[in-house]
């Protein structure tokens, strides 16, 4: 079954049936940043290693 998510930009993405990691090393953190791009919520990795933590939400007002 392929379920799709719709983009801010109206691409479709498949969304798998599994969750999958996404790894970036890097010994610059903080200048990563990352966008979902479904919903616009922007987040900068801070250098937290603990799960759940590594990374704070940008305000989108602040672009």
């Amino acid at each position: 079954m392929n379920n799709y998510r719709i983009l801010k930009n109206g691409e479709k993405a498949q969304e798998l049936e599994t969750a999958m990691e996404i790894i970036i090393k890097t010994k610059c953190p903080t200048k990563w940043i990352v966008e979902d791009l479904e919903t616009g919520q922007r987040y900068r990795a801070n250098g937290n290693k603990e799960i759940g933590k590594m990374f704070t939400p940008i305000d989108n007002n602040n672009k």
